[in-house]
């Protein structure tokens, strides 16, 4: 039988710890020992979880103050931010798209400071697309942008904005970009041409801009 001066760690089961040796989950009483406790709420945190009394079906949960010094100062953010995460609904949630920042943020918090698709990270103070959660893309719309594909780098976007500005427009088949300096409204892409060449099948201008018969046009 354990002394009764001694403690009982619900977790190792060890029944020889002091009471300076051992932890109490405020809100329910249940003690644990440092060590284990220790051990817990990594794991916990690790997971992505914000921790909870490890007492078998018990909700209570620890709070931070109590259990800080238990933590290093990653885990100690980690606990931090997922208290933070805990008090915006998931629906609400955005992170700052710089690499080197994350902040998470209420959508509806930073729609009150803006009328646009723009804001601001809080943090950081780099500007960045609410709507498609990545760096802003000036010059661009949100359509246009998201026609770039997935991941399209800063030249992609620098010549999608140089496009905009210049009314270029991009052909559906090729991609290439186009510009009007002359002639009818309609031209057709580059790559049928080449192929209408080869079989000769129809009647083509000398310059090679415009169709009698037209395969495809811009818009």
């Amino acid at each position: 039988m354990p002394s009764p001066r001694k403690k009982t760690c619900r977790i190792c089961l060890d029944d020889d710890f002091e009471v300076d040796q051992m932890l109490s989950v405020a809100l329910c009483g249940h003690q644990f020992c440092v060590e284990c406790m220790k051990q817990y709420v990594e794991a916990m945190l690790l997971e992505g979880r914000v921790p909870r009394c490890p007492h078998y079906q018990c909700e209570s949960k620890p709070t931070l103050r109590s259990f800080a010094s238990l933590l290093t100062p990653k885990l100690k953010k980690m606990w931090e931010q997922k208290i933070q995460e805990g008090s915006i609904p998931v629906l609400d949630r955005v992170y700052c798209p710089n690499a080197t920042c994350s902040a998470l943020m209420s959508v509806s918090e930073l729609s009150k400071s803006t009328n646009g698709d723009m804001v601001c990270c809080f943090k950081c103070s780099k500007p960045f697309c609410v709507n498609c959660k990545v760096p802003w893309h000036n010059n661009m719309s949100c359509g246009d942008y998201k026609r770039l594909g997935p991941n399209p780098t800063t030249n992609d976007m620098m010549l999608k904005a140089l496009a905009n500005q210049m009314m270029w427009r991009q052909c559906g088949k090729c991609q290439h970009m186009i510009e009007r300096v002359a002639g009818c409204n309609r031209v057709t892409c580059s790559f049928i041409f080449k192929s209408i060449l080869a079989t000769n099948s129809i009647h083509v201008s000398m310059r090679g801009v415009c169709l009698v018969n037209q395969r495809s046009s811009l818009p």
